[in-house]
């Protein structure tokens, strides 16, 4: 009996995966014949970085009784390692190489979600980020919304072509992605499982640094973006890392300063990684 009993645990262990939304309450829902357990959260951040979705978002979230509401799952713990992921998205670019300078100064390991078009113009700084262990992502080819999300299929074929050019340099298979604005009303469960034909494990945000949001954010606003929810056992923060993206450069030591303070470890994002994704539309 005691055999059966640890047969069945490890059977279910293999076929049971983490997904972690962003809503209310956590629920089993079964998506493409898998149960894929939802621990979930609703915070005013939880939001996508296109202007068009922005402040409709962010303000009805700010206003809403939800966020306010207790959360005990997410809640930091006594004890309860915290861990923030820094994530950087649309590089690569010369600016990211300053990125790895200010990141190597403090000995941290970040996470690249990087846009094809991209890496054939710096396919040395693939190399670089490889050489110093930070984990890379797919960011689509061309990050052109209109093209992206006309179907299924270019969405698959973007992330695909990237995958080959990043594994042409660095004889790796990247299978995480980020969609380019975010998976909000993008993502349904038809998409989700295709997506998961192809292995790809799907990573939006819960606090995001609104450098993507305007130009003409400054400083003093991408820092308070960055830090002002920071009571999460668990933060992916967005960030960008064009080439006009100075002013995200300049702050990145007061971020990293603010949560290595606040007692947070820094990791990257891999395929063990649990999926964080906005609700199904």
């Amino acid at each position: 009996m005691l055999l059966f009993i640890f047969y069945l645990i490890f059977y279910i262990s293999l076929y049971t995966k983490e997904v972690y939304l962003s809503r209310t309450n956590s629920e089993v829902i079964s998506l493409c014949k898998t149960d894929y357990k939802i621990n979930s959260e609703n915070k005013i951040n939880d939001y996508i970085e296109d202007d068009v979705y922005i402040k409709y978002i962010y303000d009805k979230l700010k206003s809403s009784k939800q966020t306010n509401s207790q959360n005990t799952n997410l809640k930091p713990k006594k004890n309860r390692e915290k861990i923030i992921y820094l994530t950087f998205d649309d590089g690569p670019s010369k600016l990211t190489l300053d990125v790895l300078k200010v990141l190597n100064q403090y000995d941290i390991k970040a996470t690249f979600f990087v846009v094809g078009n991209n890496v054939k113009v710096y396919p040395e700084v693939i190399v670089k980020l490889k050489e110093h262990g930070h984990a890379i992502g797919l960011h689509s080819y061309t990050h052109n919304y209109k093209h992206i999300y006309a179907n299924y299929q270019n969405f698959i074929d973007e992330m695909i072509a990237t995958q080959t050019l990043i594994y042409n340099i660095t004889q790796e298979k990247v299978d995480i992605i980020r969609f380019p604005g975010g998976s909000y009303k993008r993502l349904n469960k038809d998409f989700y499982c295709e997506l998961k034909k192809y292995n790809f494990k799907i990573y939006d945000w819960n606090i995001s640094s609104q450098d993507g949001i305007s130009s003409q954010s400054d400083e003093d606003t991408i820092l308070k973006s960055a830090t002002e929810n920071s009571s999460r056992s668990n933060i992916i923060l967005l960030m960008h890392c064009r080439e006009t993206d100075k002013k995200t450069l300049h702050v990145l030591p007061k971020i990293i300063e603010f949560y290595k303070s606040k007692g947070y470890k820094f990791e990257t994002i891999n395929q063990s990684t649990p999926e964080y994704i906005f609700p199904f539309k």
